[in-house]
């Protein structure tokens, strides 16, 4: 029933029967970079469509006449298409629509024409509105994907109206029928929302939840744990001002924690209690003081290698100091990159694991120049494959800011999982966070956050743009609340 819809989202799937087909649409109407007027040819493709004999195409267009672009879009018809003049089929209908939506200046454009096709006095249902709209959202995709000189904002407009009609279902009063009295302010939630919600983790589960910026990732999960107040919720994240944060927002079954906490309370605390413990990383200027020194090599561009070695090593699940934690390149004294030669990466190696077994004795270092970090303790802890017990379930916030070291601990629990973050507002690759380790770590099941409450339309087609042409990110589009 919905054969425009489905094909639009297999298309943005890259499935192949969907993009053979879409291929061979474009080359039925002649919607090709080589042809001239290929918008003519798109909206022929839309005037082709199948209607139902209950359409009435003249009183469509007479519901269409208090749209400030139809009078617009009836002299482009008459004179770009000559040929659907005068006539009494659905043709003309679908084209002048076409052409509305293609003279579209924003979102508002468009959900004022789907009004108008919407009245009780139009013979058009739903389905027949969204299918037209997804038709010309599935051309406008392909025409792009082929290099075919046409804005996004016309895409961006359509799919942004088509967004809201779909999730407008879910409003506040199934929200609170379905949660009880929340530590959130009332939102109310959307179907994406929900459908997490609607989600009840299992062990074994590790489910993916891909948030774009300001879309309601925390207070979803706020949801999630009073929908479950029977489970036991572990809140773990990178940052202490939001695990602080957390712990004044979720419900009581929540425990909120950071990975250096939990791995302080595990590790850490040892070599506080023997003043062994230092809550900043080593210093270049420290471990310089640490190196023998080698003929022809400066003792601080050795310690910033070494140093640079170490943090690698820590961000890591690696259980040993090798090669392929040491840096590509150095600054020398002049300030000129170089590169690491063998040599120097042996050296490094060896000089790292020299410190870092220093580091993690207890007794013995009576002058205390080897003191743990606490990324050394973090890493000690994860080294030590622990079990958080006690927890049906594990929220990962912001996972895009966490190191494989981090991911490893997290991966090897056996409790439900699930992972909240935005690869696209990263700020700890500097901490040795990995860019690509949310799209790679495996899951069982995924869901996406695509409305943003922070702004309106116009931002979040910036946004969206921006997502678009520096990251080539189509398959999902931001939108604004």
């Amino acid at each position: 029933f919905i054969p425009w819809k489905k094909l639009y989202h297999q298309y943005l799937m890259k499935e192949d029967t969907a993009l053979h087909r879409v291929d061979q649409i474009l080359q039925d109407f002649a919607i090709t970079e080589q042809q001239e007027g290929c918008i003519l040819g798109l909206i022929r493709c839309v005037s082709a469509m199948s209607t139902r004999q209950k359409v009435n195409p003249s009183v469509v267009l007479q519901c269409l006449r208090s749209h400030h672009l139809f009078s617009k879009a009836e002299i482009c018809v008459v004179n770009k298409l000559p040929h659907l003049q005068g006539s009494s089929g659905p043709e003309n209908m679908w084209a002048i629509i076409t052409v509305m939506v293609l003279f579209s200046d924003g979102v508002s454009d468009i959900q004022e024409l789907m009004t108008c096709l919407q009245r009780p006095c139009s013979t058009l249902s739903v389905v027949d509105v969204t299918e037209t709209l997804y038709c010309i959202a599935t051309l406008l995709c392909a025409m792009r994907d082929r290099n075919i000189t046409i804005t996004n904002r016309i895409h961006y407009n359509v799919f942004y109206c088509l967004y809201l009609m779909e999730n407008a279902s879910v409003t506040q009063q199934t929200a609170e029928e379905e949660i009880p009295a929340s530590h959130c302010p009332e939102v109310e939630l959307t179907h994406e929302q929900q459908r997490i919600l609607n989600h009840k983790i299992e062990p074994g589960h590790v489910v993916k939840i891909m948030a774009f910026a300001g879309t309601g990732k925390t207070s979803t999960l706020v949801k999630y744990a009073e929908k479950f107040a029977d489970l036991n919720f572990l809140y773990v994240t990178f940052n202490k001002a939001v695990a602080e944060r957390g712990k004044s927002i979720f419900p009581r079954n929540v425990t909120c924690k950071t990975f250096h906490s939990l791995a302080f309370g595990n590790v850490g605390k040892r070599y506080k209690e023997k003043d062994k413990l230092n809550f900043s990383k080593m210093s270049v200027y420290s471990i310089s003081f640490l190196l023998r020194n080698r003929e022809g090599q400066s003792l601080f561009i050795r310690a910033k290698t070494v140093s640079q070695t170490l943090e690698s090593f820590f961000a890591s699940s690696d259980e040993e100091i090798s090669e392929e934690h040491t840096p590509v390149s150095f600054k020398n004294t002049h300030g000129d990159r170089r590169l690491v030669s063998p040599t120097e990466k042996r050296i490094n190696v060896e000089e790292a694991r020299e410190i870092w077994r220093n580091m993690k004795k207890l007794d013995g270092d009576v002058e205390k120049k080897y003191k743990m970090t606490c990324d050394g303790y973090l890493k000690l802890w994860q080294l030590s494959k622990p079990q958080l017990s006690g927890y049906d379930a594990i929220f990962v916030d912001e996972v895009q800011d966490c190191t494989p070291a981090i991911m490893d601990i997290v991966q090897s629990q056996t409790c439900g999982i699930i992972l909240v973050g935005d690869p696209h507002q990263q700020i700890y690759t500097f901490r040795g966070a990995v860019s690509t380790l949310f799209d790679t770590v495996p899951h069982t099941h995924i869901y996406f956050l695509t409305q943003s409450f922070r702004f309106g339309p116009e931002i979040a087609y910036v946004g969206a743009t921006i997502l678009d042409v520096c990251k080539k990110i189509r398959n999902k589009t931001l939108v604004g609340g």
